[in-house]
């Protein structure tokens, strides 16, 4: 599915993609004071989950797969690989569907001020700010929820900030909250959480009274290998609260535990490319490749890499057939769906190929003959005619 969430790239830079996911009732602009510790070099996508922000907000089925599901369809659009999963309350619980439903979309995972699920005493408190926001909407309970979000330090010392956060509370779709609500209420990821296999951060508020401390040990206790931190004189949205102590956490994080896979998996990359480059040269010459690399340009070197890694690594860097027997099939194979470039091209090739693979005149008349009784007598009529046009080019009598 694709998707339809409202989200910033910021893609200039190195390292992992760094995605921000928000809290219920916040924005990507929630994030604005942690962005600015990162620094403007770190790649970061930040994004409105739905009905917050710029985000539509209906139809919006509430459950927690459902959040995961949108998010999951967003990182395949946008980003480019693995991301490091950076989410706040809901949005840690949304990183934590992403790990367990969807691991392959990422590198690592940061879960902050978030639980796996919330006992039944819980339950009540669910359903009383459900009905109420349906009811009265949301300013009827953006003071309540300001005071859960910060504490009291913070909100006398904060004004701004504070008034911020309340009016982009009131400012989400009441129907797309009370649909988060049920699903944040209904969560429970604790069977998927030994299934964790990326590294994983999880942060907690030493001030947190809507999901203390004990619930986020809970989650590093059950994810193999996770990390706990707790952060003194943090409440609930500690990013904005702490955002100085966050950052210097999420830098280190991405960079001890996070960095070395990128790094393995870019030196594989290259390792991958270079081996291919190799096997391109051997079998189209240097020549042709020197000016295939010359003409790259921002549209085509994406292609470019991938044939050298995929075609020329992968299966003509497989040592099974040789390359002698490889030129008869893609000649062939050309003949067949009439790719007559890509003919002409490899029949340069193979006659000016290495020694030990080759290709003779009268070799490249048996694949024509053979193309006449497989592929059909026109399509080796033009074959045959391309052979003959390189050959007198090379001061050779056609076979």
């Amino acid at each position: 599915m694709a998707s339809t969430l409202s989200y910033t790239l910021q893609n200039e830079g190195s390292g992992p993609l760094i995605v921000l996911s928000h809290a219920l009732g916040m924005d990507r602009n929630a994030w604005a004071p942690l962005l600015a510790h990162l620094g403007p070099r770190v790649r970061t996508l930040i994004f409105d989950h739905p009905g917050h922000g710029g985000s539509p907000g209906q139809p919006l089925a509430g459950t927690m797969n459902a959040l995961v599901d949108e998010a999951a369809a967003l990182l395949r659009d946008v980003a480019r690989g693995p991301v490091v999963w950076v989410g706040l309350s809901m949005g840690g619980m949304v990183g934590m569907g992403l790990a367990i439903r969807h691991p392959a979309l990422l590198q690592g995972l940061v879960v902050a001020n978030s639980t796996a699920y919330y006992p039944d005493a819980a339950r009540p408190n669910w359903d009383s700010r459900i009905a109420t926001v349906r009811n009265e909407g949301l300013a009827a309970i953006a003071d309540t929820v300001m005071q859960r979000y910060f504490h009291d330090d913070f909100r006398n010392s904060h004004p701004d900030a504070v008034a911020r956060a309340r009016a982009t509370l009131v400012g989400t779709s009441p129907v797309a909250y009370a649909a988060c609500c049920e699903a944040v209420r209904d969560v429970d990821w604790r069977a998927g959480l030994p299934t964790i296999t990326i590294p994983t951060l999880v942060i907690a508020g030493s001030l947190d009274a809507g999901t203390p401390p004990a619930m986020g040990q809970a989650i590093a206790e059950a994810v193999p290998g996770a990390e706990l931190t707790i952060l003194p004189q943090a409440s609930h949205i500690s990013a904005v609260e702490q955002p100085a102590a966050f950052a210097r956490l999420l830098r280190a994080f991405v960079r001890d535990r996070c960095q070395p896979q990128a790094t393995e998996a870019a030196d594989t990359s290259a390792t991958d490319y270079t081996q291919g480059l190799q096997h391109r040269r051997r079998i189209l010459g240097d020549a042709w490749v020197d000016r295939s690399l010359a003409n790259r340009t921002d549209f085509n070197s994406e292609f470019q890499e991938l044939i050298t890694r995929h075609a020329w690594n992968d299966i003509w860097g497989r040592p099974a057939l040789g390359d002698r027997l490889r030129r008869f099939m893609v000649l062939s194979m050309m003949i067949g769906i009439h790719a007559w470039d890509e003919f002409a091209l490899h029949v340069r090739a193979a006659l000016d190929g290495q020694e030990d693979s080759r290709l003779t005149p009268e070799d490249l008349k048996e694949v024509v003959l053979m193309a006449a009784i497989y592929c059909g007598v026109p399509a080796a009529n033009h074959a045959t005619g391309i052979v003959g046009a390189l050959l007198r080019e090379r001061e050779q009598s056609p076979p």
